[in-house]
């Protein structure tokens, strides 16, 4: 005779015409670009204001901490999993052409509002074909907008922060703070959301961006470059981006592969053949074969080049 095994039901919370359905004891797995990390004690998926701060209310009142997901890239899950309550900032896709606002256009210039739900590659496509300038680099990069804002996500010459004007924040209190570009302290894959220890009492829910009128055309063309680029460089399989920042002058990548590091292999973590700054999970990784695979290759660059590569992703969920 055969036994199922029953799922447990999740937690429906509504207040003041919003609901959430909070999951129990959910795979992180599935929400993070490595596809590694162990359970999330309560899982949400919320991608408006009122939602965040509906599952952030409910946090407090079971004196949970949270933490943030956004499109689950620059990300690595500890193999114990996340305690308390996981949101994350996510809605379908095609709600984000909905979510963009334009606030103000002229015939040089237009401002618009992007959910932090927002896909980064469906914003930087959408951005090019409309003629706003200055945002095809963002065009094949993994993740959404709101994990882009914190990150200072940047490639090509090009950052978050230069089209950013103001941000949106729900706060533990479930309140909407607006804050100006500067208040983040936007440098080189650095914001002070970013820097913030964990857990956090801020979580991204827009931004309003600025951009100067170009021909959509050419830039259409950029956007395609862009992307065709980071197919023939970068690996397809499951990885989390650029693993190391670059150093001052140099390239993480370029340094990594000059020591002969490509194709390391710790577990079922592997180096890239294609771009030595990732690491792919080629064979059912864990988390802790990551950081081991980071170790190794930090202290290789070290003991080869004096180089101490400073790390790019950030570890989330139960180190201890």
């Amino acid at each position: 005779m055969s036994t199922r095994t029953q799922k447990t039901p999740p937690i429906e919370v509504t207040d003041n015409g919003t609901t959430i359905s909070i999951q129990r004891d959910a795979r992180s797995d599935l929400y993070s670009t490595f596809r590694v990390g162990g359970p999330a004690d309560f899982l949400v998926r919320a991608g408006t204001a009122e939602e965040i701060a509906l599952a952030y209310r409910w946090a407090r009142e079971h004196d949970l901490p949270v933490t943030i997901f956004g499109g689950g890239s620059n990300l690595l899950v500890s193999d114990k999993g996340i305690r308390g309550l996981t949101i994350l900032v996510r809605r379908p896709g095609k709600d984000a052409e909905g979510g963009l606002e334009v606030l103000a256009e002229d015939d040089t210039s237009v401002t618009v509002r992007v959910p932090a739900f927002a896909p980064s590659n469906w914003f930087g496509r959408t951005a090019a074909e409309r003629g706003w300038a200055g945002l095809a680099w963002l065009v094949g990069l993994p993740g959404n907008v709101g994990g882009a804002i914190v990150n200072n996500a940047g490639a090509h010459g090009g950052e978050m922060k230069d089209h950013l004007l103001t941000l949106r924040m729900v706060d533990a209190e479930g309140n909407i703070i607006e804050q100006d570009r500067d208040w983040l302290e936007p440098a080189y894959r650095y914001t002070r959301l970013k820097h913030a220890p964990r857990p956090r009492q801020l979580v991204v829910v827009d931004g309003t961006f600025r951009f100067e009128r170009g021909d959509a055309t050419a830039l259409k063309a950029e956007a395609d470059e862009y992307g065709a680029y980071r197919d023939r460089s970068q690996p397809t399989g499951a990885c989390a981006g650029s693993i190391f920042k670059n150093p001052p002058g140099d390239y993480s990548g370029a340094i990594v592969e000059r020591c002969g590091l490509k194709g390391t292999r710790v577990g079922g973590a592997v180096v890239s053949e294609k771009h030595a700054n990732f690491i792919v999970n080629d064979d059912k990784a864990t988390a802790s074969d990551i950081v081991e695979l980071m170790t190794v290759v930090r202290e290789a660059v070290q003991r080869e080049t004096g180089v101490l590569l400073e790390p790019e992703i950030e570890r989330i969920g139960d180190w201890s």
